[in-house]
């Protein structure tokens, strides 16, 4: 079986240990940032790293390579050399999206430096004594959540001992003016599930987790990863999409949703993938359903929230608790609600969703034991 060892992440509110008392004081920092618009730049709401990562190239591999260092730092050489690497990130070639932005916005021309993330994940691989076996995924928002089911099945085959999944994500110009130019950028706060909700509020974050054989109180159980959209950037409002994943993910474990016992929800604060995901969620689950999301206090980070999240939740279950829903008061449906405030919770069985642009969908099963 596949266990969670060890995470390590840096995002807008700091460490794991400070972003986990940020959540308990209800202490959320939040920058801004310029963001294009068809009528001039805005300042918008943006979780900025507290230190900021530039675009440049050699900051990106060092901040990958400090987390990476980070989760290895207990393993011997002998269990570095049957260690994968893992990046899920939105940012597949930075140097690709690079080029489109000058020449979008510079009338550059294109010269590729024929750079990558996942030639980052060669490098970094080498230079700690990995295994070699890399791989960089990117299914949108699903991109480090995937890579965490990816890891699951390359410890059960016996492929090697320790995958080591990274999620990434840092500001990128275009990926935020794209999300601007499709109204899905709010001006306010993120509030999940609220009728007054009007959209997201982009964060950046490296994350990471080491998932290995070595026992652990947390394991990966599963989950279903699946494509299925009712168009590029949206789910249907009924929630068919966002069900049949999660239903999937049941059924692939043997699990009746009774034996869930909170639900990480994907809750990006945009009005139609709300109303899409808590169709599903009512569809699929009783009414004292326990449910909850996270993106308030760090923000929609895109590639790198299947990895923040997981680790965010996992942290606060070690605390004794499932954050509540913040900026949220009255739901967009009256039976089924976030929680408004803390839940005491020590172990169980827990669903975190993840859902993207594209129609890549993911429900991901994870348990804590005593």
């Amino acid at each position: 079986m596949a266990n969670i060892l060890k995470s390590s992440i840096l995002c807008s509110q700091g460490n794991l240990e400070q972003t986990l008392n940020a959540i308990k004081t209800n202490n959320i920092m939040i920058a801004s940032q310029n963001i294009a618009t068809l009528d001039g730049d805005i300042l918008s709401p943006y979780f900025l790293l507290q230190e900021k990562i530039q675009e440049d190239k050699t900051e990106v591999y060092e901040a990958i390579k400090n987390i990476v260092s980070d989760l290895v730092s207990s393993l011997n050489s002998s269990q570095r050399a049957d260690t994968a690497l893992l990046i899920g990130t939105s940012q597949i070639d930075l140097n690709i999206v690079d080029a489109i932005v000058d020449t979008l916005y510079d009338a550059k021309e294109y010269h590729s430096r024929k750079k990558s993330i996942d030639t980052y994940a060669q490098d970094i691989s080498n230079e700690l004594g990995l295994n070699g076996y890399t791989m960089t995924l990117s299914t949108a928002c699903t991109s480090s959540a995937n890579g965490v089911l990816q890891a699951n099945e390359l410890i059960n085959c016996g492929a090697f001992e320790y995958v080591v999944v990274i999620g990434l994500e840092i500001f990128s110009k275009m990926m935020s003016d794209g999300f601007s130019s499709m109204g899905l950028l709010s001006q306010n706060l993120q509030r999940p599930f609220d009728e007054r909700r009007d959209s997201l509020v982009l964060g950046e974050a490296i994350a990471g987790v080491l998932i290995g054989v070595d026992d652990s109180p947390w394991s990966v159980e599963g989950g279903y990863s699946n494509c299925n959209s009712n168009t590029i950037t949206a789910a249907g409002e009924a929630g068919d999409e966002f069900y049949e994943v999660i239903t999937s993910a049941l059924e692939t474990l043997g699990l009746d949703a009774k034996e869930i016992t909170a639900i990480k929800a994907h809750a990006t604060a945009s009005v139609s993938n709300d109303l899409s995901e808590i169709n599903a969620i009512s569809r699929a689950f009783d009414k004292d359903v326990i449910f909850t999301a996270l993106k308030p206090y760090v923000g929609h980070t895109l590639g790198a929230c299947g990895v923040l999240e997981l680790a965010l939740f996992m942290k606060s279950i070690d605390e004794g608790f499932i954050p509540k829903t913040i900026n949220t008061h009255k739901s967009i449906m009256a039976d089924y609600a976030p929680i408004y405030e803390d839940v005491a919770c020590k172990e169980g069985t827990f669903m975190l969703n993840y859902f993207g642009f594209g129609g890549n969908n993911v429900s991901m099963i994870i348990k804590k034991k005593s």
